[in-house]
């Protein structure tokens, strides 16, 4: 390279000779004939665009510049050349690769022919040699010139960003976009590329949250979002297929489930209350979740008898029995020898029971917001009274005052409170997924079971997960877990939502992070 004007204007000499450096005009002068190359420029136009108000001598003083441009450059650059280009024209005759501009565009060219990862690098020296604006003069005319290539340099930075979110590090980009987006809330290709990298580096409901933010800031001054950005929105929520229902089938009854990956090692997620497997693929935060698991391991929901599409409990037996063995045949089915499994509040009490009796099917566990036993006694002084705990079901399920019952959302997921979709989705799940004689079941097992017995036997890495301000379940717990359970880790993360897929996704990058080597894991 000879001639750099993107940043402070100059002709580059090995030996940076002083007699070699050029005044401001004749640098502003260099920058509009290498902006505007291969093209010829005027007098005219250059004295417009170097002086508001051009002087009775300004075509003097120009050619007088031009002649100390051309001298610098050839001293340099011998087959360098202002050359004229008709009465009154002039152009750099140069090639492009000796300028900042034409590597630039070279670079950008580049790597629209190479893969994401290969056309990052290209385009991250791109971006190393546009230092800053070009330097050109405070006029008028020259404000134009300016703006547009601010405007290739925003491009150039799209392109770059674009291509680390799509390539095998989107993270990298992550911070950048942040900034960027937060700095200019109205520039939708970079919410496009800031909602994939989040999606694609494992972080989707905070995607979903940026291209609500997107969407919010565009309608907010009476712009429709664009098809990309609704795009990069439908690419969160989309699972690789449709996954169908399955049963599982015995003796004594089926179990719905439904498997939502293929590649990777064999994980159950057992999910907390009520939800069904049906109903959580249609909500955006729990579809956004799963769909991450997914991406990382073979993935399995299930409905637990008596809700959604599995059989109903037999009212004789132990309800955690039945839930425990709706593993058991779903594993069976699959024909799966061993399993790690997610569980998650009162679905810890099944992954704890069933690791209990069948440890050689448990390759590790996954313990989020989950607890041995939920209420306080003499020798556990972790969660709430007895009394407290019913009457806090009461007055969530069937309170004497409507008006002043206990709201479900805020205590099970506080940070979508506020998030009228999620509202709609989380009451119409509670409606369908059981009936009335359930719901007690889930919530005497939930509130009522205690396995502090059990955790000697589980004999499975666990990595024991827990929000530290978690509204339903007391830190405690985790602790206790962590502390009695033979192979386990605790770790502690942000946040206060009950609920594994609302809240920060720390905790789902624990938990991937866990299952990806958990013998290491617990043995650190």
């Amino acid at each position: 390279m000879v001639v750099r004007v993107l940043g402070t204007a100059g002709v580059i000499a090995p030996d940076d000779d002083p007699a070699r450096r050029l005044d401001r005009k004749a640098r502003e002068l260099l920058s509009i004939l290498t902006l505007r190359a291969p093209a010829a420029v005027t007098l005219g136009e250059l004295a417009r665009l170097l002086w508001d108000d051009p002087p009775p001598s300004a075509v003097k003083t120009l050619r007088a510049h031009l002649s100390r441009v051309r001298g610098v450059l050839r001293t340099v650059e011998p087959e360098a050349h202002i050359e004229r280009a008709g009465r009154d024209g002039y152009r750099l005759a140069l090639a492009p690769e000796r300028t900042d501009v034409g590597l630039v565009a070279s670079a950008r060219a580049r790597a629209r022919r190479l893969r994401p990862d290969d056309a990052a690098a290209a385009l991250a020296e791109a971006r190393e040699l546009w230092r800053s604006d070009p330097e050109l003069p405070e006029t008028v005319a020259a404000e134009a010139l300016r703006q547009g290539w601010r405007r290739e340099r925003r491009l150039l930075v799209q392109e770059h960003l674009g291509c680390l979110a799509a390539g095998s590090d989107p993270a990298s980009a992550l911070g950048e976009l942040h900034q960027l987006t937060a700095a200019d809330p109205l520039d939708e290709p970079l919410w496009v590329h800031y909602v994939r990298a989040l999606h694609r580096a494992g972080r989707p409901v905070e995607a979903l949250r940026a291209a609500a933010t997107a969407r919010a800031a565009l309608v907010e001054v009476g712009l429709d979002p664009s098809a990309a950005l609704r795009d990069a929105q439908a690419e969160v929520l989309r699972l690789p297929s449709s996954p169908p229902v399955r049963y599982a089938t015995g003796p004594d009854g089926s179990t719905a489930f439904t498997r939502l990956s293929e590649q990777g090692r064999d994980l159950l997620v057992l999910n907390p209350g009520m939800l069904t497997i049906d109903g959580l693929l249609d909500g955006a935060h729990a579809r956004a979740a799963l769909t991450t698991l997914a991406g990382h391991a073979a993935v399995v929901c299930l409905d637990r008898r008596g809700i959604g599409l599995s059989d109903p409990l037999d009212p004789g037996r132990d309800p955690l029995d039945q839930w425990v063995a709706d593993v058991g045949r779903v594993l069976d089915t699959l024909a799966v020898d061993r399993a790690d499994l997610f569980a998650n509040f009162d679905t810890g009490l099944v992954a704890l029971e069933f690791a209990a009796r069948h440890p050689e099917r448990v390759r590790s566990l996954v313990l989020a917001q989950c607890y041995p036993r939920y209420t306080r006694c003499p020798d556990y002084p972790y969660g709430l009274d007895r009394e407290t705990t019913e009457a806090l079901i009461r007055d969530t399920v069937s309170p004497a005052d409507p008006a002043h019952g206990v709201d479900s959302v805020t205590q099970a997921a506080p940070s979508v409170a506020a998030d009228e979709n999620f509202r709609r989705w989380w009451n119409s799940l509670g409606r369908r997924g059981a009936g009335p004689s359930v719901a007690l079941a889930v919530r005497t097992v939930a509130t009522g079971a205690d396995l502090r017995h059990r955790l000697p036997r589980i004999t499975a890495p666990t990595l024991v997960l827990h929000r530290r301000s978690c509204l339903n379940v007391d830190a405690g717990h985790a602790t206790y877990l962590a502390t009695h359970l033979p192979r386990a880790r605790l770790q502690l993360t942000p946040g206060a939502d009950a609920l594994w897929f609302t809240g920060p996704t720390d905790l789902l990058r624990h938990a991937l992070d866990f299952l990806a080597s958990p013998e290491r894991a617990t043995a650190d």
